[in-house]
């Protein structure tokens, strides 16, 4: 098991973050995808009204009283469903290449379920890439479930733009 610190991330902590948001970007081959910034954070996750929580993973300092580069983050935030009540989602569960496979992705995880069962969460869900095996391995052998194989749910998404057109489309007295 890997010398770190899980913690919650402060406003601090958002360049890190953002270096880390932009590393599994890569990771994913979607550089281009990221369109926020460590003020976007700022503003969505530390401000008055909170849209996600944010873990993140620190090696220890071992005496030096030096910050170290974060090394991890799982961000999360609280949903809810109709048949079962409060639910949350892992948005993201990301480890730098170079500490996979030390059990950081695994305390950040466990620290987010934890939390989730603080909260009297029904279930903790996430969405992996098909082609991750890695990750899906991790999951699957940690105990979770993939429930597009097994009740057949699919995981739908409108961007903005389409948004928009749906919205303009079907309620037009509202544009």
């Amino acid at each position: 098991m890997a010398d770190v610190t899980v913690r919650e991330a402060t406003v601090h902590d958002c360049e890190e973050i953002m270096r880390l948001i932009k590393e599994l970007a890569v990771h994913h081959n979607e550089a281009d995808k990221v369109a926020i910034d460590e003020h976007v954070l700022r503003r969505d996750g530390f401000g008055d009204t909170p849209y996600f929580h944010c873990l993140v993973a620190e090696p220890s300092t071992q005496g030096t009283g030096q910050q170290r580069p974060l090394v991890g983050y799982a961000m999360y935030y609280w949903t809810y469903s109709p048949w079962c009540g409060k639910t949350c989602c892992l948005e993201d569960l990301f480890v730098t290449k170079d500490w996979r496979n030390h059990g950081v992705g695994t305390l950040l995880w466990a620290h987010v379920t934890k939390t989730a069962l603080a909260r009297e969460c029904a279930w903790v869900h996430w969405v992996v890439m098909d082609w991750n095996q890695q990750a899906r391995d991790f999951y699957h052998g940690n105990g979770a479930t993939n429930w597009s194989e097994k009740d057949g749910r699919l995981v739908y998404r409108m961007t903005h733009g389409t948004m928009t057109t749906f919205v303009n489309k079907r309620l037009p007295e509202t544009a």
